[in-house]
């Protein structure tokens, strides 16, 4: 019950005590005084009618004495009158039982007036007296009774509703900076910031109304110290700070990462770019000079029409870069090259004393790091030293890589699954352990496409999917599909992974809520991951994430920390938790550096009230030291493989 119902329920109470109170000593005292006054009115009577028949009565005329007394009775003012003289020979009597009262009969039986009877002695002569008995009738007393109260009844009911009205108004303005503060306390929860300009004349209100702004003002202000720390210590540790560029530490993680990720890599290829001529640069024309070139490489690498997911640009050294390009199609490597040497042709500087060259390798989880950088360096010195072209092949795809299709038999295989062999799509689920054993049943749902007989995991179709605009009617499938299951398994979340493309799509995005409102409470156990992007600091897209959280059972964010992205977007987002990345994960127990960015970010979600998941989890140990850290639940091969529906 809240305050202003209590306060409420307070007033009706001492309203009623006072109302009842009031009513009670009102008809109390009508009673009495109607009580009073028939007892009065009947002695009255009887002493005056006694002194008017005294004649009459030694006269014995009983006729005139009949006469008198049906004058007074027939007033119907009277219940009994009777008169008795000489010793029992002259009497007269009248009596009235019935009466037509205005009052109900349950108040004349609870309200009893009395009705004495007076009596007044008539003296006839030294020997004989008459007695004359009078009683009045209380039928106009009970009628006056009723009326009296029932006028005290409608006076004091209009009063209790216009007090009433007066105290729900006045209550309601006087409470309403409580109510106020309570909102400023339940947005804090949802990571929303509210402030109260108009403070409340009441000191005491003033008083708590002026905490409550302090106290929000600085929760916001920690809250966005330990995201910006967060983002600073990403920046240190993981970034180039000249470029913004992911530098020799991130670049390397990311790709060992994506490597041992059984669900997203088929294969990958390496570009590493060097930057001939830079010392020169700089003892000719100054650091500043050499460090505009080096953006200048920096927005070369950008130009690649490649989605953030897919790429991985670095800088790996003083005028080493590097560029990670994840299942790239058959000669997509040598595209890419060809597109990046364009792009500095056209906005590098024509004094400058070098050039780009590039040396590619591409492979597959045979080969170890060392032995991929190795090639790819190897490669560039050969493009340097030949002098032909700027860039050079390793070794053909087709030594190491047989049956890499090009990109137009990737659409062609996805234009038959998605239009005539939907079937080939099938269902995974991995299930989510949580730490505290209160929190189960949550499971995240993974795409496979029957190819050959081959079981191919999403992270091998589904960027060419995005390429040719095909995902959105992939993640209409699945969700369909995921609803459907969610019927006979209704203990379990099913986490659906939506590509941030298909939230880009306003018509999907409608559609999604529809089905998931239609779908009532099997809606309400579907939860949507999206990968961490750029597009989340959208406004738009930030509105559609919360909407979809309203009709779900919430919105996460996967693959956090895998990109150059400023954390702040989470201040902004109602998410139910966050997946951290892999690249974080795997190696954990030996690697203090990510251990110590963790614990930080740790800090940081759980100040946000975001549970916080590790993905690509495959050893005890690993999962041990997790736990140690403070994460919420872990996700792996060590908790359990795929499995299909």
């Amino acid at each position: 019950m809240s305050l202003k119902q209590q306060i409420l329920t307070l007033v009706a109470i001492v309203l009623g005590l006072a109302y009842a109170g009031t009513l009670y000593i009102s008809i109390k005292s009508t009673q009495d005084y109607l009580n009073n006054q028939l007892s009065v009115h009947a002695q009255d009577t009887a002493t005056s009618l006694g002194l008017s028949l005294a004649p009459v009565i030694r006269k014995r005329d009983l006729a005139q004495a009949n006469s008198m007394i049906d004058v007074i009775f027939d007033r119907g003012y009277f219940k009994h009158i009777a008169l008795d003289a000489w010793q029992g020979s002259f009497q007269v009597e009248r009596d009235l039982d019935i009466w037509t009262a205005k009052a109900p009969g349950w108040f004349v039986k609870m309200l009893a007036l009395d009705t004495p009877v007076q009596t007044s002695e008539i003296f006839v002569d030294w020997n004989n007296r008459a007695q004359l008995s009078v009683s009045i009738h209380p039928g106009y007393a009970y009628d006056e009774l009723w009326k009296i109260t029932r006028n005290n009844i409608l006076w004091l009911s209009l009063v209790t509703i216009f007090i009433s009205i007066l105290v729900f108004y006045g209550l309601r303005r006087l409470l309403q900076p409580l109510v106020k503060t309570e909102q400023q306390a339940l947005a804090i929860a949802q990571k929303e910031y509210l402030f109260q300009d108009e403070l409340p004349r009441a000191r005491e209100l003033r008083n708590v109304v002026t905490a409550m702004n302090l106290m929000t003002e600085k929760v916001r202000a920690n809250i966005e110290m330990q995201v910006e720390l967060a983002n600073s210590y990403q920046q240190l540790a993981y970034r180039d700070a000249l470029t913004g560029l992911a530098n020799r530490r991130g670049c390397l993680a990311e790709l060992e990462s994506f490597m041992q990720d059984r669900e997203e890599f088929r294969n990958a290829a390496v570009l590493i770019i060097h930057l001939s001529g830079l010392t020169n640069a700089n003892e000719n024309y100054g650091y500043d000079y050499g460090d505009v070139e080096l953006k200048t490489v920096k927005n070369c690498l950008y130009s690649l029409p490649l989605r953030d997911e897919k790429r991985l640009p670095a800088r790996i050294g003083g005028a080493d870069f590097a560029v990670l390009i994840k299942n790239p199609h058959a000669n997509e490597a040598a595209e890419c090259a060809e597109i990046i040497l364009s792009a500095y042709a056209s906005k590098g500087d024509s004094k400058y004393p070098g050039d780009l060259y590039i040396g590619i390798t591409e492979f597959s989880s045979e080969k170890n790091i060392r032995e991929i950088l190795s090639e790819a360096d190897q490669a560039r010195r050969q493009a340097e030293s030949s002098g032909a072209e700027k860039w050079h092949l390793f070794e053909k795809p087709s030594a190491h890589m047989p049956g890499v299709k090009t990109a137009g038999q990737w659409r062609a295989l996805l234009d038959r699954a998605i239009d005539a062999e939907p079937e080939r799509f099938e269902i995974h689920v991995q299930p989510v352990k949580y730490f505290n054993r209160e929190k189960t049943g949550l499971v995240e749902v993974l795409l496979r496409m029957n190819e050959a007989g081959q079981s191919l995991a999403a992270g091998v179709f589904l960027p060419t999917a995005q390429d040719h605009g095909l995902v959105h009617k992939i993640d209409r499938l699945v969700v369909s599909r995921v609803l459907e299951y969610s019927g006979a398994n209704p203990d379990l979340v099913y986490a659906v992974n939506l590509n941030i493309a298909s939230l880009e799509d306003t018509d999907f995005v409608q559609w999604l809520l529809n089905i998931l409102i239609e779908a009532g409470d099997r809606g309400r156990r579907l939860l949507f991951e999206i990968n961490e992007s750029g597009q989340l600091r959208s406004a738009a897209m930030q509105a559609s994430l919360n909407r979809l959280a309203e009709c779900s059972a919430g919105v996460a964010i996967e693959r956090f920390g895998s990109g150059n992205h400023d954390f702040g977007y989470l201040l902004k987002l109602k998410l139910r938790y966050i997946k951290v990345s892999s690249h974080y994960i795997r190696g954990i127990e030996d690697n203090s550096e990510h251990q110590f960015y963790l614990r930080t970010l740790l800090q940081m979600a759980h100040n946000l009230e975001l549970d916080v998941i590790a993905e690509a989890v495959e050893t005890e140990a690993v999962g041990h030291v997790l736990e140690e850290l403070g994460f919420d639940a872990i996700q792996g091969y060590y908790i359990g493989h795929p499995q299909p529906i």
